[in-house]
């Protein structure tokens, strides 16, 4: 049986650490972004780099580049530059001009924080007030959100469009105006890559609210560009907007090593993923755990909709291994990757490769990175056991924007990035993890993991998906469950049965004490997340309802 130990991972027993290859980064990660992707467009002057599969518009390198150009010599005529304190924010979906105003930014030395245009605007002006942009890029169907949560958080920054004119507002067109000085341009110089800030991205927010994530040019270059496999040769495709890891992976990946990125502006339906895969051959795909569960179930894919796919990667939550074998029956002698990593390093810090992966895990140590399993007092346990995953790199986070106590209790004086994971390494250098250390919650002592119960829950025929919390009851916590029926099995699907499944397969202390309640669907980040937060919102309104 294939694995990866002494040959993709190493283990120190002294010391306890996995690490992986000890490989650098292709690219000069100490550098300006918008140095290197205007170089990278260049050298791409005549090839297809962007497809939009909304209009049928094709860009080529050259032609991104003088977009760039222009929108950052346009940018600079208004007043705004790296001499600066500027911050911009982006609230976009993935529409042809989204790529050269983020590449514009990242030349004039200007942070972006990027947004879902699917949030609120109690959620935006959360993000406003740590981040407090001086220009904002929003969609027009945004725009109404977007002003009051400007007045939410006493900021009045310039509103750029990105969509249909809005009678008192700037259009993104505008930046694109000839300046005839397109060829004199040079990116702002950026003395110091390793912390200059390129990219404000949010955490997760699935436990509470959203962080700014600090991601320097350095950190975009070595762990973004290098997070997804891609060839000069791929079409490279994901749903995600900017506002999660895995769509700028896209942007950044696609555009550095020089592939062919398909781009839409719709938001994800099983139907339009099959659709675009085939129309437009997509060979590098990246998809969430929920939009890989939506096309396995939804009765239209089939083998022949897949034979353009190279590379499949699969990420930004638990991808079960039933979800993992069921995509792959899609994908006849290929692979559906997983990986593992932190929105704070913006990176993948584990990853399975083909035959080598082994069932529950989440693949083995990326290069350049070590591991350590440690207890609550920080001591390094041996394999096999279950702790907190902490994790480490060439470059550490930079903590959170706008933020009193900038890196928590995420980062300890050693360089270690502590999760908030619970999980343990087997013997050949598989990570497991096990569950959120935030979401497990204790019965009579005992710590129960949510993602145990799930795994059960989820195993019964009429169940679509299912999020078990921990309920506050009188001494303990109450496993409790939120379960999203199957529609033909609406009328036949009881909670008292998924009590029963999980008294007979789990030990007393994990069963549903707090019972089982049914809901149309569970709430989601933009990328797929459950927000286990809302769930537990929505029992205890159930509870209260009953």
């Amino acid at each position: 049986m294939h694995h990866p130990r002494n040959i993709f991972a190493y283990y120190d027993p002294s010391t306890k650490i996995w690490s992986g290859l000890p490989r650098k980064p292709i690219f000069n990660p100490v550098q300006s972004l918008g140095d290197l992707i205007l170089q990278i467009l260049e050298r791409n002057a005549t090839k297809l780099m962007q497809i939009s599969a909304d209009s049928g518009a094709e860009v080529t390198g050259g032609e991104l580049r003088l977009r760039t150009i222009r929108i950052a010599q346009n940018l600079t005529r208004m007043g705004y530059g790296s001499d600066s304190k500027d911050i911009f924010t982006m609230i976009v979906r993935n529409g042809e001009h989204t790529a050269p105003v983020m590449f514009a930014c990242f030349a004039l030395g200007v942070p972006v924080n990027t947004l879902d245009p699917s949030f609120q605007r109690d959620d935006l002006s959360h993000m406003f007030q740590a981040v407090r942009p001086t220009v904002i890029f929003c969609e027009t169907e945004s725009l109404e959100e977007t002003i009051a949560a400007c007045e939410l958080a006493a900021i009045t920054p310039r509103i750029i469009l990105m969509g249909s004119h809005v009678e008192g507002y700037d259009q993104v067109d505008r930046l694109m105006m000839v300046t005839g000085q397109e060829e004199l341009f040079v990116p702002t110089r950026i003395t110091d890559p390793v912390q200059h800030l390129a990219v404000l991205i949010c955490s997760s927010g699935t436990t509470g609210r959203s962080k700014a994530v600090c991601l320097s040019h350095s950190i975009c270059i070595a762990h973004v560009a290098n997070f997804f496999e891609c060839h000069p040769s791929d079409r490279a495709f994901a749903f995600s907007s900017l506002y999660w890891l895995s769509g700028l992976v896209i942007l950044l990946c696609g555009t550095i090593l020089g592939a062919t990125r398909i781009i839409t502006r719709q938001t994800y339906r099983p139907e339009l993923a099959l659709d675009l895969i085939r129309k437009f051959r997509v060979s590098a795909l990246c998809i969430t755990p929920s939009q890989a569960y939506g096309i396995v179930h939804s009765g239209l894919a089939k083998p022949e909709d897949f034979t353009s796919i190279r590379h499949a990667f699969c990420g930004g939550s638990a991808v079960s291994t039933s979800l993992k074998r069921s995509f792959e029956q899609l994908l006849p002698g290929r692979f559906l990757e997983v990986a593992y990593g932190f929105s704070e390093i913006a990176y993948s810090v584990s990853f399975s490769k083909g035959y080598l992966y082994r069932d529950g895990s989440v693949g083995f140590p990326r290069a350049g990175t070590e591991f350590k399993i440690i207890d609550d007092n920080g001591n390094a346990l041996d394999n096999g056991q279950d702790g907190e995953i902490v994790a480490r790199g060439e470059f550490a986070f930079q903590g959170y924007y706008g933020m009193d106590q900038p890196f928590g209790d995420m980062l300890d004086s050693d360089g270690w990035l502590h999760s908030g994971d619970v999980g343990r390494f087997d013997a050949d250098g598989y990570l497991y993890v096990v569950d959120r250390k935030k979401e497990m919650f204790k019965y009579n002592n005992f710590q129960i993991s949510p993602t145990e119960i799930e795994c059960v829950v989820q195993e019964m025929e009429g169940v679509a998906a299912v999020c078990v919390v921990g309920i506050p009851g009188e001494p303990n916590d109450l496993a409790t469950a939120l379960v999203v029926r199957k529609n033909d099995c609406a009328e036949v699907m009881d909670a008292e049965q998924i009590v029963r499944k999980v008294n007979l397969q789990l030990p007393d202390y994990k069963h549903l004490r707090g019972g089982v309640y049914f809901a149309k669907e569970l709430p989601l980040t933009p990328s797929g997340k459950v927000l286990r937060r809302k769930v537990r919102e929505m029992i205890m309104n159930l509870m209260d309802n009953k």
